[in-house]
C-alpha cells in the first residue's frame, strides 16, 4: 500500500491528551471522551451527520470542521456501533486514528466485532488506545506499528495516553514535562468515577471533573490553567443510538443530544 510522504510526516509531532472510558449501564454500552488538544492540533471540532452514497450507514462523527484537513475524533453509526480513541506516540511516522477515511470506514460495521475486524485490516496499522462498542459488546484495542492487543471489555474501563497491556512507551513522556503523570492521574481518577456511574448525568460529571485541578491535571482542564485544556467532550449511547456532544469546554457549554430520525 502506497502512503504519501506528507501523510506520514504529519504525525511526527502529534500529541493527544485525552481521557476515554467505557461503561455498561442498564444493558447499554456507553463510550465517553474528552478532547484536550495541544497547540499544533486542530483545536476546533464539530459533530456532523454523514448520510451519503459513499457511506454504508448514516454516521455521526466528531470531526475537524475544515473539510480540507484531517481530523476525526470518534463516531457512532445508525446500527449503534461506536468508536473512540486517543493517540499514543510510540514510533516516528506512525499513522494515527484520525486519518481520513479510517473512522468512517470503521463505522461501516454492523457490529462491534465487525468494526474490530475492519481495524485489524488496515495496513499500516492505526496506533493508540481505542474503544469499539455496540449494544451487546465492547472491545478495547491497543495499537502499535507491529501489532494490536485486543480484549473484550466486560466491566468499566478507562484508557488515556499510555498502554495498559503493551510495553511500548509514549515517546512524548520523555519530551513533555509532567505528561506521564498527567496520563496516569487521569486514568486513576476516571477509574474511580466510572465504577459508580449509573446515568448519563454521572458520565457527564466525569467529563467535567475538577479533582487535581491544583496540579493542572483535572479530567476537565480550563483555559486559565493550561494552554492544553478541554475543548470538547462527548458520550455515545449504543443501545438508544444517541450522541451527547458538548462543543467547547463542558464546564462552560451544554451537552446537546443527537440521534437518527
Amino acid at each position: 500500500m502506497w502512503i504519501p510522504l506528507d501523510f506520514l510526516l504529519a504525525d511526527i509531532l502529534i500529541l493527544f491528551m485525552c481521557t476515554t472510558a467505557a461503561k455498561k449501564i442498564d444493558d447499554k454500552w456507553f463510550l465517553l471522551k474528552t478532547r484536550d488538544p495541544v497547540p499544533w492540533m486542530r483545536w476546533d471540532d464539530e459533530i456532523k451527520l454523514f448520510d451519503s452514497s459513499e457511506d454504508k450507514f448514516r454516521k455521526y462523527i466528531i470531526q475537524n470542521p475544515d473539510p480540507h484537513e484531517d481530523g476525526y475524533y470518534g463516531g457512532i453509526n445508525e446500527k449503534g456501533v461506536a468508536f473512540t480513541s486517543t493517540y499514543v506516540h510510540v514510533a516516528p511516522n506512525q499513522i494515527s486514528y484520525i486519518r481520513r477515511p479510517y473512522v468512517r470506514l470503521i463505522l461501516d460495521a454492523k457490529s462491534a466485532i465487525e468494526a474490530v475486524k475492519i481495524i485489524e485490516s488496515f495496513n499500516p496499522r492505526i496506533r493508540g488506545n481505542m474503544f469499539v462498542a455496540d449494544e451487546k459488546d465492547c472491545f478495547g484495542v491497543e495499537g502499535v506499528p507491529e501489532r494490536y492487543f485486543i480484549e473484550k471489555i466486560t466491566g468499566p474501563s478507562v484508557k488515556t495516553n499510555h498502554y495498559l497491556h503493551l510495553k511500548n512507551r509514549n515517546l512524548n513522556f520523555d519530551t513533555e514535562p509532567n505528561f506521564e503523570e498527567w496520563s496516569y492521574t487521569h486514568q486513576k481518577r476516571a477509574e474511580e468515577l466510572i465504577k459508580t456511574a449509573d446515568s448519563i448525568e454521572d458520565l457527564k460529571n466525569i467529563l467535567q471533573d475538577r479533582k487535581h485541578a491544583d496540579k493542572k491535571m483535572a479530567i476537565c482542564t480550563i483555559k486559565d490553567e493550561d494552554e492544553c485544556f478541554t475543548h470538547s467532550a462527548f458520550i455515545f449511547n449504543t443501545k438508544d443510538v444517541k450522541v451527547y456532544y458538548c462543543q467547547g469546554n463542558p464546564l462552560e457549554n451544554e451537552f446537546k443530544e443527537y440521534g437518527f430520525v
